[in-house]
């Protein structure tokens, strides 16, 4: 519970900070100005609560050229599993990028988080509510179409052991509609730092977070479009399945 708490209090001091020195004068700086300084200081925030953690985090870029050569007008939409609520600072850190996010609509309450992710133009989805969630998404759309790139987690939920979950087809619409540019993200380690239903936080853990090669779905062929789920999950599994499969050579298992 120690970690737990100094990563608390760092994210405090960092938000109380934000909120008595930054706030007023972000909320009157033109949206562009706005959105995209509210994501740097939220990058320092995670980096911080990283480094109280005591996370090592690696970062590999599958095709770091072709992500170097994006442009933020592409319609950018990183798709991610979850394995913990350490995933979010995680990618915030390990992305050259500045990334919103479609959080679950419970974040919208959260005291002092909610604020900044609305002013880095998060989008809270109501999975509960088909109609809501429509609205939400629609909105998502808009928000990547004026460049601002963002991380939806299209299996809704944290993993409860670890593993890959079923992607849901309904996430995919976001990167369909904005028919822009689609970036597997696989994140790895999370889980053992803090597993779902669980305050503790474990430190001094390694964690890698792989970026894939874009997906550029104009040049994408019909029939792919419409398993594009089952395609991007296989993706991130694969990386997944190589540390497995590396961990089992190591061990000396056939």
């Amino acid at each position: 519970m120690i970690t737990l708490l100094k990563v608390a209090i760092s994210a405090l001091t960092s938000f109380l900070y934000m909120n008595i020195f930054k706030l007023s004068k972000i909320r009157k700086m033109p949206e562009r100005e706005r959105v995209f300084k509210s994501r740097r200081l939220l990058k320092k925030l995670s980096k911080r609560m990283l480094k109280s953690a005591q996370i090592t985090l690696e970062v590999v870029y599958i095709d770091k050229m072709a992500i170097d050569q994006l442009n933020l007008d592409d319609g950018i939409v990183f798709v991610s599993n979850h394995q913990s609520n350490i995933d979010i600072p995680v990618i915030v850190v390990g992305l050259n990028m500045p990334v919103g996010f479609v959080a679950k609509k419970e974040m919208e309450s959260w005291p002092f988080y909610s604020t900044w992710m609305k002013l880095s133009n998060c989008i809270f989805l109501d999975r509960s509510n088909p109609r809501e969630g429509i609205k939400s998404i629609k909105k998502a759309v808009d928000i990547v179409k004026d460049g601002y790139p963002t991380v939806i987690f299209p299996e809704g939920e944290r993993s409860t052991d670890g593993k890959v979950k079923k992607f849901k087809k309904g996430s995919f619409k976001l990167a369909l509609d904005a028919d822009g540019i689609i970036i597997p993200l696989t994140v790895d380690g999370t889980f053992s730092v803090q597993k779902r239903g669980e305050k503790k936080i474990n430190s001094k853990k390694k964690v890698k977070l792989t970026v894939g090669k874009p997906l550029k779905l104009k040049e994408m062929d019909k029939n792919l479009k419409n398993t594009l789920n089952d395609y991007v999950q296989k993706t991130i599994e694969s990386e997944m399945w190589k540390k497995q499969s590396n961990n089992d050579h190591l061990n000396g298992i056939n």
